[in-house]
């Protein structure tokens, strides 16, 4: 075969084979974030080139002997640079870390094994190992092979993969704080593993290297996505139990604060309608008027914003945000802080690390505490919404100094006095790492705002 004509098959094999990839990776990944149609066009360029640069560097391995080398370590490590390549490009589609990235591949390379193995039963089925293309009839069964079952096999194995939930499960292995070194190298050394094992048993057994070794890294992997799974669900078990602990303790202090605040104003009572009882006597309506609402005003400000806290807690579902938003009321309770909490329509999840989110949002709500504790009419507002396909968290606090937006965010800028300040210069950092993830602040009327902004898929 010529050289275009080896270049053209491999244009075609490649191009299967980064669609499989892109389908995949929206699986474990999501959706690729909207960068608008410029970038789109760019990503899609970037795909063709990469398709086209693999496979004529391929026709050129290939005719130069590359693949003929002892050991098969030409075709090895040709295996890891196209493996890189993959990793790099999907870097690019979703700007996470190229570890991430890798992982990503490598699972995606044990999935394009199952529609290997798919299309290679066909051809043991068919009692067909090689086609000679210069046969017309064998040149016309291979291309159907080529063309055709390949792809249904593939596709095949996408559904089952699509269906079968492992991208939930791959996304919430990977926000685990710290990956299992163990499980990052078994992905790392499967390409090794599967050429040692087709070294060792292809000349006596052809196809066991394909029916047992994909098997066996199937079972594996679903085994650790099980064991991360049940783990994870243990841990968010125990996190949304103490979550209602604290909600609970939050609860009862707020009730008898609200049946402090009825015996108050219940022994009061008397004495108000003893007042109120002389203006209307003496016919001063507007009075009266003005003290029935003085005097529910105040019974709601004090009653009615304790309910509403934990009516609107309640719309706070996703269970690491919820504890961190109990463990910031407690203090705030503790320290005499008046706090504000929004959250509508309820919050349910995000795309954002949810590490990074609690670090963020935490950093957030310790600067707002700091700036008014112990401060005369002081007030924390908290609001959490979900509109627009963003979610967006704003924290306002009354301000009583000065800010230098120029220098905020900056190693060693601080309001707080000497060893203070890190805590912003590390939110930027961490928003540094997401490009759907913009940050929004700004002083309105007296108060500092910061708005932290999600774009959802």
């Amino acid at each position: 075969m010529s050289f275009f004509q080896i270049t053209a098959a491999n244009v075609w094999s490649m191009a299967l084979n980064f669609i499989f990839l892109l389908w995949m990776s929206a699986i474990l990944f999501g959706r690729i974030p909207r960068r608008g149609i410029k970038n789109a066009v760019i990503c899609v360029l970037a795909g063709a080139g990469m398709v086209l640069l693999i496979a004529t560097l391929g026709t050129i391995c290939f005719l130069t002997g590359v693949w003929d080398w002892k050991y098969n370590l030409g075709a090895l490590a040709w295996e890891y640079f196209v493996l890189a390549c993959k990793a790099l490009l999907l870097w690019f589609l979703y700007r996470i870390s190229f570890r991430n990235c890798w992982l990503g591949v490598m699972m995606v390379e044990i999935m394009f094994t199952y529609g290997t193995l798919l299309s290679e039963l066909y051809l043991y089925l068919f009692g067909k190992e090689f086609y000679r293309i210069a046969v017309m009839e064998e040149r016309r069964s291979y291309l159907f092979w080529f063309l055709v079952v390949s792809p249904v096999c593939f596709m095949l194995c996408g559904l089952v993969i699509d269906k079968s939930g492992v991208g939930k499960i791959y996304r919430k292995w990977l926000e685990q704080e710290e990956i299992h070194k163990g499980i990052i190298v078994l992905l790392a050394i499967y390409p090794a593993i599967l050429y040692i094992f087709e070294m060792e048993i292809s000349v006596e057994q052809p196809k066991a290297a394909f029916l047992l070794l994909p098997l066996s890294m199937l079972l594996v992997i679903h085994v650790i996505f099980v064991y991360v799974g049940r783990d994870r669900q243990q841990r968010i078990y125990i996190l949304a139990q103490q979550a209602s602990l604290r909600q609970q303790t939050i609860y009862i202090e707020k009730m008898e604060q609200v049946q402090s605040e009825l015996r108050r104003f219940r022994h009061d009572f008397q004495n108000m309608m003893a007042g109120m009882y002389l203006q209307a006597k003496e016919g001063d309506l507007d009075a009266v008027r003005n003290y029935i609402q003085e005097m529910t005003g105040d019974f709601d400000r004090q009653v009615g914003d304790q309910i509403k806290l934990m009516n609107q807690l309640g719309n706070i579902r996703v269970m690491e945000v919820k504890s961190l938003f109990l463990e910031k009321l407690i203090r705030m309770q503790q320290e005499e802080i008046p706090c504000i909490l929004e959250a509508f329509p309820p919050f349910e999840s995000t795309r954002m690390h949810m590490t990074d989110l609690c670090r963020c949002l935490g950093i957030l709500l310790d600067n707002a505490m700091d700036e008014v504790k112990g401060k005369k009419d002081g007030k924390v507002w908290l609001m959490v919404s979900v509109q627009n396909g963003c979610t967006t968290f704003r924290i306002k606090n009354t301000l009583y100094g000065t800010v230098d937006f120029q220098q905020l965010g900056r190693q060693g800028y601080t309001t707080k006095g000497s060893g203070r300040g890190t805590g912003l210069e590390s939110y930027q950092k961490i928003l540094a790492k997401y490009d759907y993830v913009f940050s929004f602040t700004a002083i309105q009327d007296g108060y500092f705002v910061q708005e932290l902004k999600i774009e959802e898929l």
